[in-house]
């Protein structure tokens, strides 16, 4: 299939390339639109490459494929050509040690402490508190009732039971005194009654009556001094009983004290037994640290190895990459060399090739064929000359004749009429036999037969067709190792 330059466009917008392309590109893909539409190809790759190396092959591909249409190959193409493949191949960072890993070694006794610890009872103590009850406490009531609630004092001799003793007594030897008193005075009257009797009786009474009178203040201040001392008895035995309830109660403290040290001391071994237990986990957890510091320890140094292999690794993919930059450099100025040397010989060709036309057609105006050597430089093919020499001897045959030093029925004359009618008097048109001839860069002109030969040869490589439907060539990097004839 022929392309033309709009497919080439078309191409080039699609990829969104048409920007990266230079002049130079640009004047390529006029005459060759099958070498813009692959040059498309190769950028579009370019710019959506991953990587750097992906993106210098795809580059360089384009450089080739731009340098190849023009018939170069540069002296550092095949070094390129090994950096790009060491690039494609450039295997992937890899790091053949491994990182530590950390084991714990105290998991287990961590867990089996901190299951201790999560399930460490609550303290208790089976032992019951003494408790105290007071055996007085009815008897304190009962005395304390009778001390607070004693009745004042009072005394009335008639309720006295030692008053009425007194009294019987007193009057029992005061009836005797008096009937004494009768008796003597009686005695001494003659047995007959007289004043003086009844007053000596009287007085003898009187005197026993006296006698108990005196004894009320005593027996007042006796019952009043019993009225104190059971108050006093009272008191003393609420004291004794108060004393003893004391006593108790001291031992019931003691006791009490006795159970709360003991119960402090169970308390006290609860406590260490817990804390012995944060204490071993501390520990552990310590020793556990100091392992998992070494760990970190030797993780950073693993981290440090390998970020100095990895820029190892990068440092010398990157020397690669300068390397091929530098290469691509001489390569592009040896480019550039060639395409000058190529414009400057291309102008002196043109140059040398129009004086040789010049020469030519001087030599062919005169009716002589000039050499194949100058015809060769002028770039003609043999058939045009030999159809513009017949040319020109006919019209100077007629112009012989038409100046009647001819003969018109010479048989020459005939010839050159038939001649001139093949030739039609002007250049060969386009059904002419270098319709099948086509150009190709490094090797000039030829006909399509040795170009197909050099097909098959591997020294061309078929592109398309261009828009008069001629196949298009390019040459191929294979040099020729034997002589290869051609046709012309």
């Amino acid at each position: 299939m022929a392309y033309s330059y709009t497919d080439f466009l078309k191409k080039a917008r699609a990829t969104n390339t048409l920007k990266d392309f230079d002049p130079d590109e640009l004047r390529l893909a006029e005459p060759y639109p099958e070498y813009g539409i692959a040059a498309a190809s190769l950028k579009a790759e370019a710019n959506s490459a991953a990587t750097s190396a992906q993106r210098a092959i795809a580059n360089q591909a384009a450089a080739q494929l731009k340098a190849s249409y023009n018939g170069f190959t540069g002296s550092k193409q095949d070094e390129i050509d090994d950096i790009l493949d060491q690039l494609d191949k450039y295997p992937d960072f890899s790091w053949d040690q491994e990182a530590p890993e950390y084991d714990n070694k105290y998991e287990e006794e961590q867990d089996a402490i901190l299951d201790q610890i999560g399930k460490y009872p609550d303290f208790s103590w089976d032992q019951e508190a003494p408790t105290y009850t007071n055996p007085y406490e009815q008897l304190q009531k009962e005395l304390l009732d009778k001390l607070l609630n004693r009745p004042d004092f009072s005394w009335d001799k008639d309720s006295d039971p030692v008053f009425g003793e007194y009294q019987k007594q007193y009057l029992r030897e005061g009836e005797r005194a008096t009937a004494n008193a009768l008796a003597q005075a009686a005695a001494a009257s003659g047995g007959q009654a007289s004043s003086y009797a009844a007053t000596a009786a009287s007085q003898a009474g009187n005197y026993y009556a006296s006698q108990l009178s005196d004894k009320i203040p005593e027996l007042y201040n006796q019952a009043y001094q019993r009225y104190l001392s059971e108050y006093e008895q009272l008191a003393n035995d609420l004291g004794v009983v108060n004393t003893q309830q004391q006593l108790d109660y001291k031992e019931y403290l003691d006791r009490l004290g006795q159970y709360n040290t003991d119960k402090n001391f169970a308390y006290q071994q609860y406590l260490d037994d817990y804390n012995m237990l944060l204490s071993y986990l501390d520990a552990v957890n310590g020793q556990e640290q100091m392992d998992y510091q070494e760990y970190k320890d030797k993780l950073g140094q693993f981290n440090v190895d390998k970020e100095f292999a990895y820029q190892q690794y990068l440092d010398n993919y990157n020397k690669l990459q300068s390397y091929l930059e530098g290469l691509q450099k001489a390569n592009d100025s040896e480019y550039q060399q060639y395409v000058d040397q190529k414009d400057w010989e291309r102008e002196q060709q043109q140059q040398a090739q129009k004086a040789a036309q010049t020469q030519v057609d001087g030599i062919l105006q005169a009716g002589v064929m000039p050499s194949a050597d100058l015809i060769a430089k002028s770039g003609y093919t043999q058939e045009y000359v030999n159809a513009m020499l017949q040319y020109y001897r006919q019209k100077a045959a007629a112009a012989y004749r038409s100046s009647g030093r001819g003969s018109s029925g010479s048989g020459s004359s005939g010839s050159s009429s038939s001649t001139a009618s093949q030739g039609g008097g002007t250049k060969p048109g386009p059904n002419s036999r270098t319709n099948n001839l086509v150009t190709v860069p490094q090797y000039g002109e030829m006909s399509v037969a040795d170009a197909e030969r050099l097909v098959k040869e591997g020294l061309l490589r078929r592109t398309g067709f261009d828009k008069n439907g001629k196949p298009t060539y390019i040459a191929t990097a294979k040099k020729p190792d034997r002589y290869i004839p051609m046709t012309r």
